[in-house]
């Protein structure tokens, strides 16, 4: 009976089936050199960049220098044309005095970390419970046919990439979606349907900035009936000026 049950799990769980499934930016779980990738590729932080990464560091203890890794690699990220190269992460690594493979360790953790080239706008559709009910996934289908790629692609222009992620935060506006780059820099677009979408894509693609937020008119998470309650300014006590 239990081998019965572990050849059916295990036929369920083949690793194409499950590639089919999600393709996010988790897919990439180690390096493999390539000509654009590898430890000789070109990057340097400029001189403004080293003044900013003091200001930064400042904030932790000297014996804590090495938390700063995650802004660090931000940084580097966005300095990069939106990815990690190999030699970014070691640039990193060498600035805070850390073993590289620490620094690779939190760059393969988080999602938002983008470690192989990848399109100027980089796309994130929420497909998480909320999301999925309110037509995420008709979100992500309607920008599949518009730009002409897949999930975890990039257009051959490298002006745009999709990808899948899990909750982004701003449930009572799903369906919604993250997009990064020169123009957005990770800004929300919430209360999405096609023809909003598609809107928000045909103004990326002449690197004009979208109206963040809801795209249906709604102020902030304010719901459909409008405001009501707290109609009144609060009587107080109100917090003490600092």
């Amino acid at each position: 009976m239990l081998r019965r049950v572990c050849a059916s799990v295990a036929r369920t769980t083949s690793a194409p089936a499950m590639q089919a499934v999600r393709s996010m930016s988790t897919a990439l779980n180690v390096h493999r050199d390539s000509d654009v990738n590898n430890k000789e590729t070109p990057f340097e932080f400029s001189q403004e960049d080293y003044k900013e990464i003091e200001t930064i560091t400042a904030k932790y203890p000297k014996n804590y220098r090495r938390a700063a890794v995650l802004p660090l690699l931000h940084m580097a990220q966005e300095r990069n044309n939106g990815w990690l190269s190999l030699s970014a992460m070691n640039k990193v690594a060498s600035v805070l005095d850390m073993a590289p493979m620490r620094v690779y360790e939190v760059a393969t953790f988080y999602t938002m970390y983008q470690r192989q080239p990848i399109g100027k706008h980089n796309i994130q559709v929420c497909t998480t419970t909320p999301c999925m009910v309110r037509g995420g996934y008709e979100i992500l289908e309607t920008i599949e046919q518009h730009l002409g790629i897949k999930c975890g692609e990039s257009t051959p222009d490298m002006q745009f990439h999709l990808m899948e992620v899990e909750c982004l935060g701003a449930c009572t506006n799903a369906p919604m979606i993250q997009i990064d780059g020169p123009v957005c820099k990770n800004m929300f677009y919430e209360d999405l349907t096609k023809e909003s979408t598609i809107a928000i894509l045909e103004k990326l693609k002449k690197d004009e900035e979208p109206q963040m937020g809801p795209q249906n008119g709604r102020k902030n998470s304010m719901g459909i009936q409008g405001k009501t309650t707290l109609l009144e300014d609060p009587p107080g006590p109100f917090c003490r000026e600092i």
